[in-house]
């Protein structure tokens, strides 16, 4: 299984608290993976190759809307695999359109809207829920194991700028491009990015494993920056200093280091300004004894792996 179908059985799997929030994730895969087929009335299609994304696109509108909604599995000459495809229609279907921004209808009859949903401006729940339902519709997470790469994937030139304003608001350096003339892309390239991407999601068991894996390289890297170095205790220290700092940046991420209780916030805080010092050094700067310092690091270690566990 890919990486990023890893990701997305995690995200189809989180609960969504209500109406809202749930709106919020099916306008973004109606963005990304959407259509709309115009005959007597419209219908809403959308492809993925993910059938547990097909099934949750129609379970969710179905929640949302009353509709007719049809799975089927489809094959074409130049793709190994299957996609599927999930057509919804009936009487509410002009409605979800409208709700989700992809049409809107007036006195000149069907628009393409160009603008993001209202709501999603002065809610930043709703808003990690659109993202989510961005990358359920059309993102892609490279194995962190190859490199630091996620991108999401727009059919309009105004959603996507749209998106990047919204990434950039969340403080993760986005940025875009354009392939094969008529597809728009918004990717994050930076690991701090990437990571920091899959925990605003919600994919906190996947941006964790990113993290291990950016651990190990750290790791590695160091060894070979290092490899005439001979002592096993140093090696063992700059292990512990990254181990902790991944540990310290998923909890920041997920709580906020200022939540923590002050002992905590003044070792977490300690080992970010001084990566190479060793628990000795640390504990010398807090005033407190070296055993003290081991159990203050200890915590926040188990309280990072609590995180996964969570999900």
């Amino acid at each position: 299984m890919s990486f990023s179908s890893v990701c997305k059985d995690e995200l189809i799997r989180i609960r969504i608290k209500n109406r809202k929030l749930r709106l919020a994730q099916l306008s973004g895969m109606t963005l990304t993976a959407g259509g709309i087929r115009i005959s007597k009335s419209p219908a809403v299609f959308y492809h993925t190759e993910n059938v547990n994304v097909a099934k949750h696109i129609s379970s969710l509108a179905s929640s949302l809307y009353e509709l007719d909604a049809v799975i089927e599995e489809k094959r074409a000459e130049h793709r190994k695999t299957p996609y599927y495809e999930v057509v919804l229609s009936g009487g509410q279907t002009q409605t979800l359109l409208s709700d989700t921004g992809a049409m809107t209808y007036g006195d000149e009859g069907l628009k393409l809207m160009s603008e993001l949903p209202l709501f999603l401006s002065d809610d930043e729940e709703a808003a990690r829920a659109f993202l989510r339902g961005c990358f359920l519709g059309s993102g892609t997470c490279v194995d962190p194991k190859r490199g630091y790469h996620l991108e999401l994937v727009f059919r309009t030139e105004s959603v996507s700028d749209r998106v990047l304003t919204l990434l950039h608001g969340f403080g993760l350096s986005a940025k875009k491009s354009v392939r094969n003339g008529d597809r728009y892309l918004v990717y994050l390239k930076d690991g701090d990015d990437v990571s920091g991407m899959l925990a605003l999601i919600g994919a906190n068991v996947a941006a964790m494993k990113l993290e291990n894996v950016r651990v190990e390289k750290d790791m590695r890297n160091y060894v070979n920056r290092t490899s005439n170095c001979e002592t096993a205790n140093l090696d063992k220290q700059v292990v512990a200093s990254i181990r902790q700092r991944a540990a310290i940046a998923a909890i920041d991420r997920h709580y906020g280091i200022r939540s923590l209780p002050a002992s905590l916030q003044e070792a977490a805080q300690l080992r970010i300004n001084h990566p190479d010092a060793t628990v000795q050094e640390l504990a010398d700067l807090a005033d407190i004894r070296k055993s003290g310092m081991y159990h203050r690091l200890d915590r926040l270690m188990k309280l990072a792996e609590g995180l996964e566990d969570q999900n």
